[in-house]
């Protein structure tokens, strides 16, 4: 990503700070963000040194943004630690200032995982929608949304993989997908299953019959002049499709606990779940199966993907008969 544009007195020092993070071969993404957010604050109150910070400096930045949650404001004050400890290292910092900084408190958070049921009826009325298109821009599209959605959940991909994906990583001769590296530094190699396989030749042949001349290279462009998909439009359709249908829930926080919205990425969520609930149905082993499951999802280690335990344990004592019902109706 480009980097921000930054505006404190530190300005120079952050953006040397990015270079050395990303010569180290560190993702510079969450960084930027982080690092921007502090230049403002520091740029909108005028200081010009970094021992002109007062004590309370990162309480004061807290209440100009109350909307930001604790999980949040660790990440800024674990930048913001990277950053003392860069600074001490060219000489710009004696000490280090993360004591100015106190911990924030980080209330218990339950992200949203989507019921069988809601996944049910949202992948029906993006195929709905797709039979009732009258044109063949509009079927390509709506099939090519129908195809994008199923695939982030039946394969668990993250947004940022699907959007770049490229037409030739998908294989039809050995219904496989080629994730090239993104979180982690990580490429694989997926095998599908045969509701994905069928939605991509689909999705391809038609792209080659009635639209020849689009040849961006990704596996997902909007028709018909071919632009890729970005994960902005995607997530913006992606919500105003779950409101439309009545699945949207807005964030909301009962008795000191904080319950997620759904969002894009909730899809990669439920997949991880719904796989761990259908294994710990069958009576599998879910400490063998965990390395599996993390090596289909791209975690650098199968730690990452053991915080979708208590999940699948909070949702086996809550899950009614409906959605115990139809969770084997669910195609893989």
């Amino acid at each position: 990503m480009p980097t921000p544009d930054f505006q404190s007195f530190l300005a120079p020092t952050l953006r040397a700070y990015l270079d050395y993070l990303a010569g180290l071969g560190y993702s510079t993404v969450t960084p930027s963000y982080d690092l921007r957010r502090l230049d403002r604050f520091w740029a909108r109150h005028g200081f010009r040194e970094l021992d002109e910070l007062p004590v309370h400096w990162a309480l004061e930045m807290q209440q100009e943004a109350p909307e930001l949650a604790g999980n949040t404001w660790r990440g800024l004050r674990h930048t913001f630690h990277g950053l003392c400890h860069y600074l001490i290292r060219v000489g710009r910092l004696k000490k280090d200032l993360i004591s100015t900084w106190p911990l924030p408190r980080v209330e218990p958070y339950h992200p949203y995982v989507f019921c069988p049921a809601d996944l049910r009826r949202f992948f029906d009325h993006l195929q709905d929608r797709a039979r009732q298109a009258r044109t063949p821009v509009r079927f390509y599209q709506n099939f090519s949304d129908y195809a994008f959605y199923h695939l982030l959940y039946a394969c668990g991909l993250r947004v940022s993989e699907a959007v770049h994906l490229g037409v030739d990583d998908y294989c039809p001769q050995h219904t496989t997908l080629w994730i090239r590296p993104s979180k982690f530094g990580k490429d694989r190699l997926l095998p599908l299953g045969r509701r994905v396989d069928l939605n991509l030749r689909n999705l391809v042949d038609l792209r080659r019959r009635w639209f020849p001349r689009v040849d961006t290279g990704r596996l997902f462009v909007l028709a018909p002049r071919g632009r890729p998909y970005t994960r902005g439009r995607a997530s913006d359709y992606f919500r105003l499709l779950l409101r439309r249908l009545g699945i949207y829930q807005p964030r909301r926080s009962e008795q000191a606990i904080r319950y997620g919205t759904p969002h894009l990425h909730e899809l990669r969520r439920s997949f991880a779940v719904h796989r761990l609930l259908a294994w710990y149905r069958q009576g599998v082993d879910l400490d063998a199966k965990l390395p599996l499951l993390a090596t289909y999802m791209g975690h650098a280690r199968f730690e990452y993907t053991k915080v979708y335990l208590p999940l699948t344990e909070e949702l086996l004592r809550e899950a009614d008969k409906r959605f115990a019902g139809r969770f084997d109706r669910l195609d893989w």
